[in-house]
């Protein structure tokens, strides 16, 4: 009852109760969302969205889609692949990965490094790293056996 008059009775409560239950959805989809799923991409999930960008703030933001899906997929196979190898084997491919994330970073600002509008270049940026990421993934995943 006390929570019910600090809100200013159920009235007050259920806007703050809908809150709550739509963080509540959102965290799941988080969580949950087939774009977690090694194999598939976020973007593909999105019902095509991306494929037709409206504005260039759209495409980064599909950009961006991209690239986070390939960052939580390359995560899950090098969790697996460290998990699963030998300590020297694992420490290579610590070595491998910190030296590849610096080659990613240095090959998008280089992708960005032409394009004289800060929004394109930054649109420019994203794409690179999102192929590179897609393209690690795949040489993760060779090397996990999957």
């Amino acid at each position: 009852m006390r929570f019910f008059a600090l809100t200013g009775g159920l009235a007050g409560a259920l806007p703050w109760a809908l809150a709550c239950v739509l963080a509540l959805a959102v965290a799941l989809e988080l969580v949950w969302a087939p774009a977690f799923v090694p194999g598939m991409s976020g973007v593909a999930l999105a019902d095509n969205a991306c494929d037709r960008p409206a504005t260039d703030a759209d495409a980064l933001e599909c950009a961006t889609l991209r690239l986070r899906g390939a960052e939580r997929e390359m995560a899950i196979y090098l969790d697996d692949l460290l998990k699963s190898e030998e300590p020297e084997v694992a420490e290579a491919l610590k070595q491998a990965q910190a030296a590849w994330l610096q080659w990613r970073e240095a090959e998008g600002a280089l992708a960005a490094a032409g394009v004289k509008d800060k929004g394109l270049a930054q649109l420019a940026r994203r794409r690179q790293e999102a192929q590179l990421t897609e393209d690690r993934v795949k040489d993760l995943k060779s090397l996990s056996g999957s």
